[in-house]
């Protein structure tokens, strides 16, 4: 009977730490709090203060642009820029 319970157990704490693909609401407001900022945020800004690798940065970019978002990318200077259209 112990058995049982332990694969009970075991089955409750494996869904309960399943890991979804989805970003944290709390970092997608912050990524789009980054995005409008005036100059925006570049690429390697972003990674480091959401804790992303450079493809999550992009899918929640594109995520965002899904959504409504008119997410401009600027190449005018060195390094390319993100940013949200305020005009928008």
């Amino acid at each position: 009977m112990t058995t049982t319970k332990k694969t009970e157990c075991n089955q409750a704490d494996a869904k309960a730490t399943k890991h979804t693909s989805k970003p944290k609401p709390y970092k997608k407001a912050r990524l789009a709090a980054m995005l409008s900022r005036p100059r925006g945020a570049t690429q390697s800004q972003l990674e480091k203060a959401l804790g992303w690798q450079p493809h999550s940065v992009r899918a929640a970019i594109s995520q965002l642009r899904k959504g409504g978002a008119d997410v401009l990318l600027d190449r005018s200077g060195k390094t390319p820029t993100y940013r949200i259209d305020a005009a928008a």
